[in-house]
């Protein structure tokens, strides 16, 4: 009899253990596989921030002249905003930037400072623009001799000088000639102004120039010479140093009164040994500058 109940409490055990998984097993299958984390789309919520920066479209070397479409305004997280940025709104406009030179090398899309930037008349501007070396001078020009305003900032120009220069001729004493002097000189200012915004062509009082150091001694000479003029260079060779032929125009090239008075002008040379004379000799004055010419004119980077 105990054997009998025992028999029983285990089989009556056994089933209900069976019931149970067959139930674990029954919800298992029945179940819905879930999905996997790269099945399920993702969602980004993007915050529209109503700030917005201003910061740089592209990168900035130190020296650059900011354009306008050197910046740009672009939207901020609003906890990150410092207040040395400049924000939109009230009355800073992109505007008031171009023109400006950078201070400071400045990567894309990085926020723009104040106090990376130096605006044009404020101190320290000019030695800001200029590249180590090189020297800033100003030179006086007219509608004729700046292009009628044809010459803006950050063009190269070639300079020409047109002077009188004595000669030995048989029908006058002075001929007027005209060379270039120096050649690829950038423009940095026409005026006081390093930018123009409008693009239209403005008559100029003065214009300054990037030169060398020699080259700004020459230029200071150049002023009390003759007449000085701006000669814009195509945009295509505008920074090319390749070797040019140099000459010299005579006012006898060009005038047919003239023809001819200058053609055999000579120089007559005393020629002194020990502090005395030992004669004299006739030089071709046309031959001797044109030879002085075969060198050609100084470049505006300084160099020959």
């Amino acid at each position: 009899m105990n054997i009998n109940m025992k028999s029983v409490v285990l089989i009556g055990i056994a089933l209900v253990v069976a019931g149970i998984t067959a139930m674990l097993a029954r919800s298992l299958v029945s179940a819905p596989t879930p999905q996997l984390a790269s099945d399920q789309p993702v969602v980004v919520q993007v915050v529209d921030s109503k700030m917005k920066v201003l910061v740089a479209s592209g990168n900035m070397p130190v020296g650059h002249f900011i354009k306008a479409d050197d910046l740009t305004w672009q939207s901020w997280p609003d906890e990150t905003v410092h207040e040395s940025y400049i924000q939109q709104g009230g009355d800073v406009k992109l505007e008031d930037f171009v023109g400006a030179v950078a201070t400071t090398n400045m990567a894309s899309g990085e926020p723009v400072l104040n106090n990376r930037l130096i605006k044009p008349g404020n101190r320290g501007f000019m030695a800001a623009v200029l590249p180590p070396g090189m020297r800033a001078i100003s030179v006086r020009i007219t509608a004729t001799s700046g292009n009628a305003g044809f010459v803006f900032p950050g063009d190269k120009v070639d300079i020409l000088l047109t002077h009188e220069v004595a000669i030995n001729s048989a029908n006058r004493d002075k001929a007027r000639v005209s060379e270039t002097v120096l050649k690829n000189v950038r423009v940095l200012a026409i005026n006081q102004r390093t930018d123009n915004p409008t693009h239209t062509p403005s008559i100029g009082k003065t214009a300054t120039l990037e030169v060398s150091a020699k080259d700004a001694e020459k230029i200071s000479l150049i002023k009390s010479m003759g007449e000085l003029t701006l000669v814009l260079r195509s945009i295509g060779n505008g920074s090319s140093l390749v070797a040019e032929n140099s000459t010299i125009t005579w006012d006898s090239e060009v005038s047919n009164q003239l023809s001819g008075s200058t053609n055999n002008a000579k120089l007559s040379v005393d020629v002194f040994r020990g502090g005395l004379k030992d004669g004299s000799t006739t030089i071709d004055f046309n031959k001797l500058m044109n030879q002085t010419m075969t060198s050609g004119p100084i470049n505006g980077s300084g160099q020959e």
